[in-house]
Parts: structure tokens; C-alpha cells; sequence
């Protein structure tokens, strides 16, 4: 009977065996499932991502090209009748479509904030934690390009904005110069110099270069003498028509004298470092 002793300690090591393989065979499928749940999880995160993406990567050509469009290429201003009727027409269908790049990088731009929180490092997404990197690193290019998009679309509309009164300027500017008697450049005064202080009070930079100030400034001074010449003539003061006449033929010179294209210039150094900007991100954000 003593020989039957030991039987207890082989059983306990049975036992033990089966307790370390049952434990494997958990882990084993714990781990399977964790891989599944955890692709599975990964797999929604990248879709929405991608959706995201694909989106804003599709307005990409819209984008870019309200941002270097210059809305009055086919129009003259040197022209001595120039179609202002025509430069309002172009300028209201610009602005459409400013307005239309400017919802559109909005809503990619809430639609990539919404989608980053997901990309962040869990356990539950470890085993497609690379695949969530690169589509983290592309929405985080994507929204770095939007930025400089936002910041040059809302230089445009400000830009816009002051357009409008100034063309009504120009046409009033033009009224003046095709005006037949005194009565007729009296009463066109008032509105051409309410529209140009309009323009001149949205003339803000960097919206507007400040390089155009001077310019506006000389046109204020043109309306400013010509009132005082009207004022002069209708008085019968001849002293002072010919002082305000001298005075207008002074800002002519003044206004001939401008070098319009260092307006021009002006705005390529404020855009073109946001569209390089913009367009570089943009190629991150595509995967290349």
C-alpha cells in the first residue's frame, strides 16, 4: 500500500500541465482576437482618414487656381474708356467661386480635425499602428496646407471686398472725365469720393499691398481739387481756379508717375510663398 504514495504529486504535475496549456490556448486566442478586433478597429480609423483625404486632395486644382487667378487678366485699367460694367461682371463671377474654395477648404478642414484623434497610438491598434502613422502624417501635411490655403483665401475676399468700391471709384473717375459742364462734374463728385474713401478705408494690409496707398492717396487729392475748382469757379474766384488748376495738373503728373507693377509685384510676394506652401503640403498629403 505505501507504493501508491507518490500518485497525488504525478497528478498535481498533470495538473499544472493543463493549467499552462489552458493558459496558452487563452492567451492564444485573446491575442487573435485582439489582432482581428485591433485590424478591425485600425481598418475604420484609415477608411474615414482616407475618406478625408481624397476629398480635400480632389479641391486641390479648384484651390490653387482661385488662388493665383487674377480676375481682371482680359481687362485694361490703362485703357482711356475702360469697360467698367465688364470688370464688375468678372469680379462678381470670381468671387463665386472664391466664395465656393473657401466653403471647400472649411469643410476638408472639419472633416481632417474630426477624423486626427483617431489616429493616435492605442494597444487596441498596435498591430496597424503603421498604417495609422502615415495616414496621421498625411492628415497632419493635409491640415498645414489647408492653413496656408485659409490664409490666402482670406486675403482675397478682404481683397475683394475693397475691389468693389474702387471700381465705382474708377467709374466715377470716368464719369468726371466725359462730364460737359460744371453742374455735371459737381453732382458726380459726392459719390465717386464716398466710394473711394470706401476703398481706401478697406485698403488694409496685407490684403491690400500697402504699396497701393500712395495711389489712393493721389486719387483723394485729385477729388479734393477738383472740388476746389468747382468751388472756385462757381465763386468767380479766378486766384483760386487757378491755384486748384495748377494743383490738378500737378496730381496728374503725380498719378502718371506711378509704377503700377510694383502693386504687381507686391502681390506675388504675398501669394506665392502660400501657394508653394499649400502645394507642397498637399503632395505629403497624397502620399507622395
Amino acid at each position: 500500500m505505501a507504493e501508491a504514495a507518490p500518485a497525488p504529486y504525478i497528478t498535481r504535475r498533470l495538473v499544472s500541465r493543463w493549467l499552462i496549456i489552458g493558459a496558452i490556448a487563452v492567451i492564444f486566442v485573446l491575442m487573435i482576437g485582439y489582432a482581428v478586433g485591433g485590424a478591425a478597429a485600425a481598418g475604420g480609423t484609415v477608411a474615414k482618414a482616407e475618406k478625408a483625404l481624397t476629398t480635400t486632395i480632389d479641391h486641390q486644382h479648384a484651390v490653387t487656381a482661385i488662388l493665383s487667378q487674377d480676375p481682371f487678366k482680359n481687362f485694361d485699367f490703362n485703357s482711356t474708356n475702360p469697360d467698367i460694367a465688364k470688370a464688375k461682371t468678372a469680379l462678381a463671377r470670381y468671387e463665386r467661386r472664391l466664395a465656393q474654395s473657401v466653403s471647400a477648404v472649411g469643410a476638408d478642414r472639419a472633416a481632417l480635425q474630426a477624423v486626427r484623434p483617431d489616429l493616435r497610438s492605442s494597444l487596441l491598434t498596435l498591430p496597424e499602428q503603421s498604417t495609422i502613422n502615415r495616414d496621421r502624417r498625411r492628415v497632419d501635411a493635409a491640415l498645414a496646407a489647408l492653413d496656408s490655403a485659409g490664409q490666402g483665401l482670406d486675403m482675397l475676399q478682404k481683397e475683394s471686398a475693397f475691389a468693389e468700391p474702387f471700381l465705382d471709384a474708377i467709374a466715377g473717375f470716368e464719369a468726371l472725365g466725359s462730364a460737359t459742364d460744371l453742374a455735371a462734374i459737381a453732382s458726380q463728385l459726392p459719390g465717386t469720393g464716398a466710394n473711394l474713401q470706401k476703398a481706401v478705408a478697406l485698403a488694409k494690409p496685407p490684403a491690400v499691398p500697402a504699396e497701393a496707398a500712395p495711389m489712393l492717396a493721389a486719387m483723394q487729392q485729385v477729388l479734393k481739387d477738383l472740388e476746389a475748382l468747382v468751388a472756385a469757379v462757381q465763386a468767380n474766384d479766378e486766384a483760386a481756379a487757378s491755384k486748384a488748376s495748377s494743383a490738378l495738373d500737378a496730381d496728374g503728373k503725380a498719378i502718371n508717375g506711378f509704377d503700377t507693377t510694383v502693386i504687381d509685384n507686391a502681390d506675388e510676394v504675398r501669394f506665392q510663398p502660400l501657394i508653394d506652401a499649400y502645394n507642397r503640403e498637399m503632395r505629403i498629403a497624397a502620399g507622395n
